[in-house]
């Protein structure tokens, strides 16, 4: 990889002028990355000089071009179907059937999947509403919109053609009913490809608002693994911006790493079913996919959920409220899928008695602590949930996820220079990963990603 020319002013610009169109705060430490895209690019137009390509990038004949294309090469792509299993689950059973209950006389629904990358997530939501519509589709009018700044990834979401890898959650039977196998690809079948379209969109453009009149009025957005980009200000900014654009019942969901206790200034909190998501301030009061909400999270990152059984729910009864359950002086060690199967349906409280009970019995696995201190974190007792996330470190002090959650409580609680160390030490942990790696208990969450969203949080001094 080639030294950037930080001592070039013509540098400097040109990343300044980056970082202002897009909001990828991710680059302001990356300047070797950042400028071997950037050379790149100057080769392609037999450019020389970076005061010439800045002169590219300023002259109204070329710029617009340029700047696309220049965009598209900065851009960070990391999508697969049906990722973050929870909340696709929380569409299929809850938040998408209540819609098509109450939109069967107008039979109209809009999604946006925002910042969709490759089209996966947009196309897992077609997916879905086939699946649940049956023939039926035919008959309402569904609008799912992705939109990206990255014109090659809208060609790649507009032909449907993917990699094994962006289908890598699928069983073979899934793929197989999904998909056609064309050589090294699979390509969805023309059934399920109808309901999406993708368009090029900045979503900066939010903040000044010339987004096209037509994005408002969405029954659901979905921007996820986007906000991790931004600075936080910006990402505030952002949530607010998207949820003036939903329906008056609508509802956001962003990805696991991404909430901040500062969202609730600019949208109102929403558990569905365990699962949060954000509505507008002004949302009646009974949304329509709202389920009975668990125990309220901590003013912190809600942990990263996982995936739930693809099967019916947990059988394991409720425990009654009295007598107190008896509690067998050697507990079996519950799997570790029940513990989290427990958190991503809301149920915290039986989520912390499992994992602390497979805690005891496995006293060595960090897993068990680890999950132990999500639990504590979802009822809110952030003592349980620090001695929980310190005790996984101790016993792997290379465990990523439990440094970077540790460090995001410890900063929603005024300890700023504990916190920004443990994140600082997320980081470290993850940069010894390939960047597409996805990190253990991350759910889908890359290395890569956990170095952005450190990065973005302390303001590039990760």
């Amino acid at each position: 990889m080639p030294s950037a020319p930080v001592d070039d002013p013509a540098f400097a610009g040109i990343k300044a002028r980056i970082v202002e169109r897009t909001g990828h705060h991710y680059y302001v430490d990356k300047d070797d990355q950042l400028f071997e895209h950037i050379a790149r690019r100057m080769v392609a137009n037999d450019i020389d000089t970076l005061a010439e390509y800045a002169a590219r990038l300023a002259d109204p004949g070329a710029a617009a071009a340029e700047w696309r294309a220049l965009e598209s090469a900065i851009t960070i792509n990391e999508t697969f179907f049906f990722r973050f299993a929870e909340q696709f689950d929380v569409l299929r059973r809850c938040v998408l059937p209540k819609l098509l209950q109450e939109r069967r006389t107008k039979r109209q629904l809009r999604i946006w999947s925002v910042g969709c990358s490759t089209g996966a997530e947009a196309h897992s939501v077609s997916i879905l509403l086939r699946d649940l519509l049956g023939d039926a589709v035919a008959d309402w009018k569904i609008g799912i919109t992705g939109t990206d700044i990255d014109d090659a990834a809208i060609a790649t979401a507009r032909e449907a053609r993917y990699t094994s890898w962006a289908l890598r959650t699928l069983g073979e039977a899934e793929r197989e009913r999904l998909f056609d196998r064309e050589g090294d690809r699979w390509r969805l079948k023309a059934r399920y490809r109808g309901l999406a379209r993708f368009e090029h969109a900045n979503m900066m453009a939010l903040l000044d608002d010339d987004a096209p009149l037509q994005f408002s009025e969405f029954d659901i957005i979905l921007c996820r693994n986007v906000l991790i980009y931004f600075r936080s200000d910006v990402a505030k900014q952002l949530v607010g911006a998207l949820v003036r654009r939903l329906a008056p019942t609508g509802l956001l969901f962003i990805g696991h790493a991404e909430p901040n206790p500062e969202f609730a200034d600019v949208a109102r909190p929403v558990l569905v079913d365990g699962v949060l998501g954000y509505a507008r301030p002004d949302a009646p009061a009974e949304l329509p996919a709202a389920a009975p909400p668990p125990p309220p999270p901590l003013a912190s990152p809600a942990p990263p959920h996982v995936a739930p059984a693809r099967a019916a729910l947990p059988v394991s009864p409720a425990p009654q409220p009295a007598p107190p359950r008896p509690i067998p002086p050697a507990p079996k060690p519950a799997a570790a899928g029940e513990v989290r199967t427990a958190l991503s349906r809301g149920d915290a409280g039986q989520a912390l008695e499992l994992a602390e009970q497979e805690a005891l019995a496995t006293p060595r696995d960090p897993v068990a602590h680890y999950l132990a201190a999500l639990g504590a974190l979802a009822l809110g007792d952030g003592v349980r949930a620090e001695r929980g996330f310190r005790s996984a470190l101790y016993l792997d002090n290379g465990f990523a996820m439990a440094h970077y959650l540790l460090g995001r409580h410890l900063l929603a609680h005024g300890r700023d220079a504990e916190g920004s160390r443990a994140l600082r030490n997320a980081a470290r942990a993850a940069a010894g990963m390939p960047e597409d790696a996805e990190l253990p208990e991350g759910d889908g969450m890359t290395a890569g990603n956990l170095v952005a969203a450190v990065r973005a949080t302390l303001g590039g001094a990760a």
